[in-house]
């Protein structure tokens, strides 16, 4: 028959028992805990605001900057207009329909709570043929 005391899951159970006794008994003392010689004392504070920066490689920011580059001539001088580019050159007013009437409406309104001039609106609003006497 095999003892208790060679088996190995009971000496792992003490190992565990006596382990959990020595921290309770520590953790009751009422003494500072000591930072030198501490795991605490070796950590940088660099470490907690920026991360591992140690851990990015010689050749990143070429690399990085190589593709944005890149990325910035493909898109601003080698790449083709195509239809909705020119659909965006145009004028937004154009594009949507009565846009620029509630446009028009809401800046006369608010120049008009707030004593600025009105004058180009009106002007704006007589050639669309919407008449400011409704609006007031």
């Amino acid at each position: 028959m095999l003892c208790l005391r060679t088996n190995p899951a009971f000496i792992s159970y003490q190992r565990f028992i006596s382990n959990k006794q020595k921290a309770a008994t520590t953790e009751d003392t009422n003494e500072p805990i000591k930072f030198f010689g501490s795991q605490a004392a070796s950590w940088r504070a660099r470490d907690s605001r920026s991360g591992g920066s140690e851990d990015t490689l010689w050749f990143q920011p070429y690399v990085i900057s190589g593709s944005l580059a890149m990325f910035l001539l493909y898109f601003c001088v080698f790449r083709e207009e195509n239809d909705i580019d020119k659909r965006l050159e145009g004028n937004l007013f154009d594009q949507v329909a009565g846009l620029e009437e509630v446009q028009l409406t809401v800046n006369y309104k608010y120049n008009r709570e707030n004593g600025l001039d009105t004058l180009e609106i009106e002007k704006r609003l007589s050639e669309m043929g919407i008449d400011i006497k409704q609006l007031n």
